[in-house]
């Protein structure tokens, strides 16, 4: 049960009569309600002094009803100054904390945009725009993991989604001030359906209690719907400590095999059984999203290889040029070894298809365009491996010329982007390993009508699919990352 839904962007979120506005302090000029929950109320505000718009969320009586008012404040301050460090496009930042007129209140970044959460409820996102949205919280979690910060309530309701699909993640610190109060006051930490069984029991938490909230948005963004349902906090509670969720592809077909067994790493009870750190399930999850293409192109090249064999000769060496072309293009796709498997079935393939255009030419005529293609081989850009096979079937399969040597880069892009190597467009971000030839190469990345400066990169032989060169580029911040 999530009941602490902040939204800081949407208008639609609510209005100024839905509560009346009672601004903190005179800097501030409130424009409307964009959001309520269990800790308080956050604002659009005007800030009269710096003139720009931001957001700010006040922290409820209730919310810390009993405690110690001068330790929540100190609190307070200690915890908005720890999430006042963390500078990083993917974390909303914190403007300024103030108690001095007796109701606490923190000012951030306003984001214009919706809440994960908002998105979901018209269903669940296509797989490759989940992965994406998680990435870049992982991307951002390992950031503040790094400075020392656990964030403790990761949520679709803390996850703002702008129109261009760029992430930002919300509520730093603020969930961590109620936590510090809990086990005086009795209020629940955090939101139920999110947290990690470590965190529902109590006991210390560390950045991969983070990991198992961000695997539970990834599955509810996948699904549509939470793993861990119950109708109260005792029953949500006890799902997450005991139960084990139906599998994500069991809810959702769109679901690979690979993405499905991201998200079941992530949501392990055990912290130890989970991804190291965000970095780790950032990788897993571009990797899985390399399979899930490997595995449509390779089904395209076959429903390719198949037309072929339905029509005739010209029309089956013409395949095969393209095919094999195609072939040497997932070399750079898919990598070497995936391409060796590819290439041999192909290969097989047209042999086969080569001995049915036989038994035909023997009994039909044929045009001189397919006599012309059929004596020469390489006029198509095909070379034989031996002798073509004989009408029999007895003869060597056709095969494609060997992969040049390569290396493995692995690629990211905020938002997704297009990839250019040596001016050639060589897929889609992310990717784990495109094979690239070894040697020096111009890289550059395209999204929407923006493109990135060009980047010389090295590859070379210590760069295999296990450690890849990694090159991000992040067209908000116009700053490249590699490693």
């Amino acid at each position: 049960m999530d009941t602490t839904r902040t939204v800081i962007g949407d208008h639609t979120a609510g209005s100024a009569s839905a509560r009346p506005v009672r601004p903190p302090s005179g800097r501030y000029e409130f424009l409307d309600v964009l959001g309520e929950g269990a800790m308080g109320i956050v604002y659009r505000a005007r800030d009269l002094e710096l003139h720009r718009i931001v957001a700010v969320k006040t922290i409820s009586p209730d919310a810390i009803h009993g405690a110690d008012a001068t330790a929540v404040i100190r609190r307070l301050y200690q915890e908005a100054t720890a999430a006042a460090r963390l500078t990083h496009p993917g974390i909303v930042t914190i403007y300024d904390v103030n108690a001095a007129t007796g109701v606490p209140y923190v000012v951030m970044e306003y984001v214009k945009g919706r809440t994960l959460a908002d998105l979901l409820v018209a269903g669940p996102l296509p797989p490759d725009k989940a992965a994406h949205v998680v990435v870049q919280v992982c991307h951002a979690l390992q950031y503040a993991h790094g400075q020392g910060v656990v964030h403790r309530d990761v949520k679709s309701s803390n996850i703002m989604v702008d129109d261009a699909w760029h992430v930002k993640l919300t509520d730093f610190g603020v969930a961590r001030v109620i936590d510090n109060q809990s086990a005086q006051t009795g209020v629940m930490v955090g939101t139920p359906a999110y947290m990690s069984p470590e965190q529902a029991r109590g006991a210390e938490v560390d950045a991969r209690s983070d990991l198992f909230s961000l695997g539970v948005v990834l599955y509810e963004a996948l699904v549509g719907e939470r793993p861990f349902p119950g109708d109260s906090v005792a029953t949500v509670l006890d799902e997450v400590l005991r139960l084990e969720p139906l599998p994500a592809r069991e809810r959702n077909v769109a679901v690979s095999p690979a993405l499905d067994a991201v998200v079941r790493r992530a949501m392990c009870k055990e912290p130890r059984d989970r991804y190291p750190d965000a970095a780790a399930f950032a990788d897993a999850l571009t990797h899985a999203l390399a399979v899930d293409h490997r595995r449509v192109a390779v089904a395209a090249l076959r429903r390719g290889m198949r037309t072929a064999r339905r029509h005739g000769t010209a029309l089956l060496f013409g395949g095969f040029g393209v095919a094999a072309l195609a072939v040497a293009a997932f070399v750079v796709l898919i990598g070497e070894d995936s391409a060796h498997g590819l290439a041999t079935a192909v290969s097989r393939d047209v042999a086969a298809a080569a001995v049915a255009a036989s038994h035909d030419r023997a009994t039909s005529p044929t045009g001189p365009g397919a006599s012309a293609a059929a004596a020469n081989p390489s006029a198509v850009g095909v070379q034989a491996d031996g002798p073509a096979p004989d009408p029999a079937g007895q003869g060597r399969p056709l095969a494609v010329p060997p992969a040049v040597r390569a290396g493995c880069l692995s690629v990211n892009a905020v938002p997704f982007a297009t990839v250019h190597v040596d001016g050639r467009q060589v897929g889609d971000t992310p990717r784990a390993c495109l094979r690239i030839g070894r040697g020096r190469h111009r890289l550059h990345f395209e999204s929407l009508n923006e493109r990135s400066p060009e980047h010389v990169i090295v590859v070379d032989e210590k760069h295999t699919s296990d450690n890849p060169l990694r090159v991000s580029y992040d067209f908000r911040t116009h700053q490249f990352l590699a490693r």
